[in-house]
């Protein structure tokens, strides 16, 4: 009776040893669904294409001469040299580089931004680095409540830095961030800092969807929402569309 009940609990705790091994291979590959591929496969993939931004500039409101600078992150889309970001980033500043994660840094200048209703940005480079990758955009309509996402940074001086979670909600505009009422939202579980700041968020096929903008933070950290992403499809319509837009010029004194 003894060896049974022994016999017993070793099928039981191979069994469970056996599903623990299992959980965590799979999870250190993290295989995502509608594919064999897996989170660190698709950041391979991706994180060519997403590039540090270095940006300059004067503070002259008070009178002074304050210098500004702002870091960033942003992701080529064209192989003329289009690259999409963060309106905050670049937004006024008088010199922006852009660093490839190869090591090359490449001047841009802005050729089209949206400061206010959306925080995006669109550079041109002055050089595009041979062998340089660029990220294809997808339609964010097509994006739904629980997608996987995948969010890339490059902060400056630091390899890339990956972020993954899913789409917890998406808000139309005007309705969650009032001071940005012309841009809808993807509210997301993921991680997002400072560097992520213009970069890309990108579904499992490795395209596009959104642009981080920032974080809202409300009550306890445990509570924070993230409506830091710009759908791709308000960025395109905002920088790409015929909406009247800041086209990289403005009058001082």
């Amino acid at each position: 009776m003894g060896r049974s009940r022994n016999a017993a609990w070793w099928v039981a705790w191979l069994g469970a040893a056996y599903l623990v091994t299992h959980f965590v291979s799979a999870a250190a590959g993290e295989a995502l669904p509608g594919g064999a591929q897996t989170t660190a496969e698709l950041f391979q993939k991706v994180a060519p294409s997403v590039v540090t931004i270095r940006a300059r500039g004067r503070d002259v409101m008070s009178g002074g001469q304050t210098r500004l600078t702002e870091t960033g992150s942003g992701v080529l889309v064209s192989r003329d040299g289009h690259v999409l970001t963060a309106a905050h980033v670049v937004h006024g500043m008088d010199e922006i580089s852009v660093e490839f994660p190869s090591g090359v840094t490449v001047s841009a200048r802005v050729v089209a931004s949206e400061p206010t209703a959306a925080d995006v940005s669109l550079l041109q480079l002055d050089d595009v680095p041979p062998g340089s990758i660029v990220a294809p955009m997808a339609d964010s309509n097509t994006v739904k409540v629980g997608d996987k996402v995948l969010v890339v940074g490059a902060p400056a001086g630091l390899p890339p830095s990956a972020s993954v979670g899913s789409i917890s909600a998406r808000w139309a505009p005007n309705t969650v961030y009032l001071t940005m009422p012309l841009a809808e939202f993807f509210e997301t579980d993921v991680t997002i800092d400072t560097a992520n700041s213009g970069g890309p968020m990108f579904n499992l096929q490795g395209e596009i969807i959104g642009i981080v903008s920032l974080n809202i933070a409300k009550g306890d950290r445990s509570e924070w929402r993230s409506f830091a992403v710009v759908t791709l499809n308000t960025t395109k319509e905002m920088l790409l569309g015929t909406r009247p837009m800041w086209l990289g010029a403005t009058l001082s004194d």
